[in-house]
């Protein structure tokens, strides 16, 4: 009794310290921006705070859809390492938005947002990697992740030669900023209601599978002995992950391990049962997209001279240390 009444304490405080991170984290966005610290005031002070308030939403869409991904990734490969950008998702999500734009450049088509090629992209990369890393039917887990490096490097070259092909300027001015990811300053559109909608959808059904999930950590005679229809799961997880960093690939580029980063923290404090896992993951990759977005600002503020840094920079730089740590363990063990 007295364990179990710890344990649920330990998990109120989770939750009561990952609710406030989220609050600070929008609060911070509110209140600090490139030009100035503080609320805005004067005649541009509703421009300057809906600027902010945008940005905030924004980024914690891409937050949410990243980290969403990034637990459906594990769940389905049963690899706590699997990441959207480590698999090489991400680059082919904007690998697939740059070759929708080129076909549409040479057939003389409207170019579009590139959903429809980020998702195409996506779901490719991540077939290549998931067949590339079996074994005897069995995903060597560190071969997973050097398909993925190696796949995300050829992903990110092939973007760059659909740019330089194109002519200067013609898909991407920005290119070298969008590809570590950048948020960009622009009313609230359709585009950002739809991610929201994406993110939402994805995580209320995920959550509704969160038992099956739990179950499919077994072997996969195991979980369909317990009722869970392995290969139907398999494909929805597929699609979540697939769709989601598509979504967030459209909106910012590719962003490094937030994936990676806000399931870890969730396991820890909450533990790995699937349900409060994806809800916590959640709030906690808008967290730190959000705290990324207001570096940026901050750093603006600071030394003006240096504009915008893209969001992705800050992420991978927390991100590394982690994937690293996360790394040894695996190191030399191949399939087990």
């Amino acid at each position: 009794m007295t364990a179990s009444r710890t344990s649920r304490s330990r998990i109120t405080l989770a939750w009561i310290l990952i609710t406030l991170a989220l609050l600070a984290a929008l609060s911070a966005r509110l209140l600090i921006g490139s030009t100035r610290l503080g609320l805005p005031a004067g005649e541009h002070a509703n421009i300057l705070l809906d600027i902010r308030l945008q940005r905030g939403i924004v980024a914690a869409i891409v937050g949410i859809a990243l980290a969403i991904s990034g637990v459906a990734l594990q769940a389905l490969l049963r690899n706590p390492l699997a990441e959207p950008y480590i698999l090489g998702l991400s680059t082919g999500a904007g690998l697939g938005i740059m070759v929708q734009g080129y076909l549409a450049l040479q057939l003389g088509f409207v170019a579009t947002t590139g959903g429809i090629g980020a998702i195409i992209g996506t779901v490719a990369t991540l077939a290549v990697v998931y067949l590339a890393s079996r074994r005897n039917g069995v995903i060597d887990r560190l071969g997973l992740l050097l398909v993925g490096v190696v796949l995300a490097t050829i992903n990110g070259a092939l973007i760059m030669l659909l740019n330089y092909l194109a002519g200067p300027g013609v898909l991407r001015d920005n290119l070298a900023q969008w590809m570590m990811g950048m948020l960009q300053v622009r009313p609230l559109g359709w585009q950002d209601a739809a991610a929201a909608g994406v993110c939402i959808a994805s995580l209320v059904l995920l959550v509704w599978q969160g038992k099956a999930m739990d179950i499919a950590t077994l072997d996969d005679d195991e979980a369909s002995s317990l009722g869970v229809h392995v290969g139907r799961l398999k494909l929805l997880l597929l699609a979540a992950a697939s769709v989601l960093t598509a979504t967030a690939v459209l909106i910012a580029g590719p962003i490094a391990f937030i994936g990676l980063i806000a399931p870890h923290l969730a396991r820890l404090m909450l533990g790995p049962t699937h349900r409060p896992l994806l809800v916590g993951a959640a709030m906690l990759g808008a967290t730190l997209l959000v705290v990324a977005d207001v570096a940026s600002d901050a750093v603006y503020y600071i030394n003006p001279s240096v504009g915008l840094i893209p969001i992705g920079i800050f992420t991978a730089i927390l991100g590394g240390p982690v994937f690293l740590w996360m790394l040894r363990p695996q190191l030399g063990r191949g399939i087990e």
